[in-house]
């Protein structure tokens, strides 16, 4: 926290969120990409064996899905190992927001591997047309992809229904609001790769009972146009972080209630609360200070309002307090 009360600025390393470090201690984001990195990769290798078996263009464009699911747990992972580094002088907030960018990065890789590459090869699929066989192997193949979607499924609904419950929310709004990019976009990620097996075993079994050819390439046609929904879905929520997301509104006015008050503030110009990473916001406001202080009241005020966002708002980092001159009214930071 700093102040322009005159004294020395405590040498204050980077203090994580209490949501933070609730999360290192319990490593499900850890587990959770391992266990879509494994499963995918398994349903990878099981499709693209199945598809050239077959000949099936839609197993072929799972097949880029899996693919590209598992280049995105990589990078997913990667993310976790960037986001430990410790703060430096060329970075003095850490590395947290690298876990947006190799998310945002994973978004994109999903959009060009899986979806642009499934279109392509449903295009040259529709237009050249091509023949279905050995129905059993594509069943067995995608009874076992459905099966392990699933197990990786479960693990992220698991993990975000432990964070949610942490924050009081039900799981679907917790989804939709955090800033957290790894539960989100396995489960994302794993709902649409269902939804692919099922496209491909209605376009498979329409071919086994005498269907249309174009089945097949229709089915591959969704998938890449699903894929592509999906990475775009991810990226733009991504896109928001990485710009510089405020804080839910509601949590906003109660860091602002606590700041307002406190004993030695008279009035707060404005307060911005900002995520600096997954579940880590920085906390800045300029105050006015109440009068008749001296300087330790106000500096032990402005500890006790550092402690205090600390402990009731889980996502609340580092707080910075800059106290300015009472006197004409700022309105630089009008409209919170």
């Amino acid at each position: 926290m700093s102040t322009e009360t005159g004294r020395a600025t405590r040498p204050l390393g980077w203090r994580h969120s209490a949501a933070t470090r609730r999360a290192a201690r319990r490593g499900g984001n850890r587990r959770t990409v391992i266990v879509a990195f494994c499963a995918n990769t398994f349903i990878a290798l099981a499709k693209l064996a199945a598809a050239l078996i077959t000949g099936s263009s839609a197993l072929l464009a799972e097949t880029l899905h899996s693919t590209a699911d598992g280049v995105n747990q990589l990078m997913l992972a990667l993310s976790l190992r960037r986001r430990r580094k410790p703060p430096d002088a060329a970075h003095p907030f850490g590395y947290q927001a690298a876990a947006f960018l190799w998310a945002f990065l994973a978004a994109v890789a999903s959009f060009l591997v899986g979806g642009v590459l499934s279109i392509v090869l449903a295009i040259h699929e529709l237009a050249a047309g091509g023949a279905v066989e050995k129905f059993a192997v594509a069943w067995i193949v995608l009874g076992v992809a459905a099966v392990a979607d699933s197990l990786s499924f479960a693990q992220g609904l698991r993990h975000a229904k432990n964070e949610a419950a942490e924050w009081g929310l039900p799981r679907t709004t917790w989804l939709h609001k955090t800033s957290e990019p790894i539960p989100r976009a396995i489960i994302v990620e794993d709902g649409a790769a269902l939804i692919g097996d099922a496209l491909v075993a209605g376009a498979i079994l329409t071919r086994q009972l005498g269907g249309p050819a174009a089945s097949d390439g229709v089915a591959a046609l969704l998938i890449g146009l699903l894929l592509a929904a999906t990475a775009v879905g991810l990226a733009r929520r991504l896109a928001d972080l990485l710009i510089g997301r405020s804080i839910l509104p509601a949590r906003v006015a109660e860091a602002r209630a606590i700041v307002a008050a406190s004993p030695a503030v008279e009035e707060v110009v404005h307060l911005y609360a900002v995520y600096a990473g997954p579940q880590e916001a920085i906390v800045t406001a300029k105050v006015r200070p109440a009068p008749e202080q001296h300087a330790v009241e106000l500096a032990r005020g402005l500890d006790e309002i550092d402690q205090r966002l600390r402990s009731e708002l889980a996502e609340v980092g580092e707080v910075f307090i800059d106290v300015t001159a009472r006197g004409g009214r700022d309105h630089a930071g009008a409209g919170l």
